[in-house]
């Protein structure tokens, strides 16, 4: 509360803080208003809705990528996917999705920094991420539901070196901290460490499209409904088009929004960005 009342307190003197910091309003917005709570809030609530609906339909996957492999579409009726038995689970981003990490933002904006790998991973290893509005009801009852609960992130696996010492020999320090920071905010333990998946544990993955993940998942599960804050979480191969091509995607495929796909929202960073100017600053933007 006490970084919520920092930014306030900018906010209202206009000094003191760097208050032309680009993030600023949309920060101020995810801490403070009654509108990003009841946003989040409505997005978990619809797709908790689903859920025993989506378990039972056994023959429909939400993965575009799951369904072309058998010859299906993504929300349709596949009798192919039926017929392989595979277990039903939700695929979940961390980062804004299921944790809110808007006091490290709201530390950046207090320092007049950018976001970089070095501080994001401080962060990380602080572990103090809260959960965002909904999302614990949510994977509570899908658990109790039947229903794999699946984490991909882009946080990024590296070694880590303390000042002064010697490296460790955990190649993903951000595994661990992630799993207990998932848990200190209240989320259940899961079952297996493999149900959480990091940029990197594996070198086909080490990028931020998350394609090749959802594709290992959807070996042994039937991917029943997708959950993020970027439209990459969602499908494969569109966080780099442009504002135009977006917009058309959403268009084409906002049947499944609300049904298999739940978007949530995110102003302060994001492939969006990428396509205002063609992806020029991508080496400079935080990958979601």
């Amino acid at each position: 509360m006490k970084t919520v009342l920092m930014l306030l307190t900018c906010f209202t003197l206009v000094s003191g803080c760097a208050v032309q910091h680009d993030s600023m309003n949309a920060t101020l917005w995810v801490q403070t208003s009654a509108e990003y709570q009841g946003n989040s809030e409505m997005v978990f609530n619809v797709a908790e809705s689903r859920l025993s609906q989506l378990r039972d339909k056994q023959d429909v996957t939400a993965d575009m990528d799951q369904a072309k492999s058998l010859g299906c579409a993504a929300g349709a009726s596949c009798p192919a996917l039926a017929s392989a038995d595979l277990m039903p689970a939700v695929v979940l981003d961390i980062d804004e999705t299921v944790l809110d990490n808007s006091a490290y933002q709201a530390r950046l904006i207090k320092n007049g920094g950018q976001w970089q790998p070095g501080s994001w991973d401080d962060w990380v290893s602080e572990k103090a991420a809260i959960p965002v509005p909904g999302a614990l009801a949510f994977v509570e009852r899908a658990r109790l539901e039947g229903v794999s609960v699946i984490y991909v992130t882009n946080r990024r696996c590296s070694v880590r070196q303390s000042p002064g010492e010697s490296s460790t020999n955990d190649p993903c320090p951000q595994k661990s901290d992630t799993l207990e920071n998932l848990i200190t905010a209240g989320f259940p333990p899961l079952a297996s460490s493999d149900l959480l998946i990091l940029r990197g544990e594996r070198p086909e993955w080490d990028t931020s499209e998350k394609q090749a993940r959802r594709q290992h998942i959807a070996e042994r599960y039937r991917i029943m409904m997708l959950i993020g804050d970027d439209l990459g979480d969602l499908a494969s191969n569109i966080k780099k088009s442009s504002v135009e091509e977006r917009a058309q995607f959403v268009s084409t495929h906002q049947s499944l929004l609300g049904e298999y796909w739940y978007q949530l929202t995110n102003p302060t960073y994001g492939s969006w960005q990428r396509a205002l100017d063609g992806g020029q600053r991508e080496g400079f933007l935080r990958v979601n």
